[in-house]
């Protein structure tokens, strides 16, 4: 492994970057993007989950209100995807190549852009918070409860949307440990003033699920703060100090726009495809959609390695290519794939024999210890495939061909989850563990195709 290093042009300081220069190194250079990307992401999910564990003391309408605001945030957060995605193909593409100053200039367009989309999600869920939950099919308790918590979270959509592109930037020129650092320390302080918050301890009133509400927005916007001082400071080869490259960039833009928009379309399609599968859980009563919640929760823990490694070979792929190694580009996704496989799938095993044990961090009540654990093992084998499936499509969004990943979500998600799970979860009467079933049978498909189309070989030829 190198480290190219070159003189900033501002203030002389050091800029370098991770690149593998042969075969042998690819692994080291993967592992040292990886870890800490999925020990962030850990951190980002250990953060709704501590809020959850909190909240699941406050009854089973207070699980499904915040689960529904979450699973809105999520769709929400699909209106940026389109800046994330871009700006971390088009900055590894520039320190893959070495041009230092247009990954700074991507940097401070994607900052500005996230500015205009974080006000959209602001005034979108002030006005509609209560309506978007009430049309999930929640109660007039859940939907109260939701609509609370989602008003808060929204009306901070700034600092939200900053963490994720600040750190998209950071991740495309290499730079995962920052994030990652940030991620960590917010998640103590989430714990912190959530907990005093919901509870009402030192003297505080006890707001139940609102406090959830504050004490992420509070952690939030201190991450933003630091990640943006780090940014500012021109840590790494990437950095938006300085007045110039702030004026809108119509080339930039459009750029990030075509790379972006399909990951942001798929991101829509995944979302809108959770809340409608969702819907198909709440169909069948308040508890089994309480106890979905939990077990999806407990499921995007154990997504974090092929995230991370997906997130790694989005960026490595980028870089190589930049760099005018394909060759090194294919090593690092192969590499990235087979330690994914192996981690989501030990997970999985960890699932189906821990199921019940895991879900009574969440919950005591019998009837969703029973129902989670019967789920968490049908889920469980879903985990190869998704690891598969998930580190090709970033290596394929690392190339620039992010069109095929959407396809693939389209396919899997709306033609063979939601309808399959309908079939069996609803009117076969599997139940929950019926709904989970069509997962598996997702994750099978875009894990096929999405192989296929990296085999093609035609994502080293794309120009971004």
């Amino acid at each position: 492994m190198r480290r190219d290093s070159v003189a900033a042009s501002r203030g002389g300081r050091e800029r370098s970057t991770v690149i593998p220069t042969d075969q042998k190194s690819v692994a080291s250079a993967v592992k040292t993007l990886a870890w800490p990307i999925i020990v962030e992401n850990l951190f980002q999910t250990a953060l709704g989950t501590t809020n959850m564990i909190m909240v699941s003391r406050l009854g089973a309408d207070a699980v499904a209100g915040v689960g529904s605001a979450n699973q809105i945030m999520l769709v929400l957060q699909a209106g940026f995807a389109a800046i994330t995605t871009g700006t971390t193909v088009l900055v590894a593409r520039a320190v893959g190549g070495g041009d230092y100053d247009s990954a700074s200039r991507v940097a401070k367009q994607s900052v500005t852009l996230g500015v205009v989309v974080s006000l959209g999600i602001a005034l979108a869920g002030i006005l509609g918070a209560d309506q978007a939950v009430t049309a999930l099919g929640a109660t007039p308790e859940v939907t109260a409860l939701g609509g609370a918590y989602l008003r808060i979270v929204t009306a901070a959509a700034l600092v939200m949307v900053q963490m994720f592109v600040i750190g998209a930037a950071l991740r495309g020129a290499g730079d995962t440990q920052t994030p990652m650092k940030v991620t960590g320390v917010i998640n103590l302080i989430n714990v912190a003033v959530s907990y005093v918050l919901i509870f009402g301890k030192f003297g505080f009133p006890a707001l139940g699920v609102v406090g959830s509400a504050y004490g992420a927005t509070v952690a939030r916007t201190i991450g933003a703060v630091v990640l943006l001082a780090v940014l500012i400071r021109g840590h790494g080869p990437v950095s938006v100090r300085g007045r110039g490259g702030w004026r809108p960039d119509r080339s930039i833009t459009a750029r990030l726009w075509h790379l972006g928009f399909p990951t942001m379309v798929e991101q829509l399609l995944l979302r809108f495809g959770a809340l409608l599968y969702g819907v198909i859980a709440i169909s069948l009563g308040t508890q089994v959609y309480a106890t979905h919640r939990i077990t999806f929760q407990i499921v995007s823990l154990s997504l974090m390695p092929g995230l991370g490694f997906a997130t790694a070979a989005t960026t490595m792929v980028g870089q190589c290519l930049g760099a005018k190694r394909p060759d090194l580009a294919q090593r690092s996704s192969g590499y990235a794939a087979r330690i994914a496989l192996i981690w989501m799938s030990a997970m999985g095993v960890s699932m189906a024999l821990l199921g019940r044990y895991i879900m009574a961090l969440f919950t005591d009540d019998p009837g969703m210890l029973l129902l989670g654990a019967q789920a968490l093992v049908v889920i469980a084998l879903a985990q190869p495939f998704q690891a598969i499936g998930h580190v090709l499509a970033g290596s394929l969004r690392g190339a620039g061909d992010t069109r095929f990943p959407m396809l693939a979500t389209f396919t899997g998600i709306w033609l063979i989850r939601l309808p399959l799970g309908y079939l069996f979860g609803v009117i076969l009467g599997w139940g929950l563990p019926g709904i989970y079933v069509a997962n598996i049978l997702d994750a099978a498909g875009r894990a096929t195709v999405n192989y296929w189309r990296y085999r093609s070989g035609r994502w080293r030829n794309i120009t971004v």
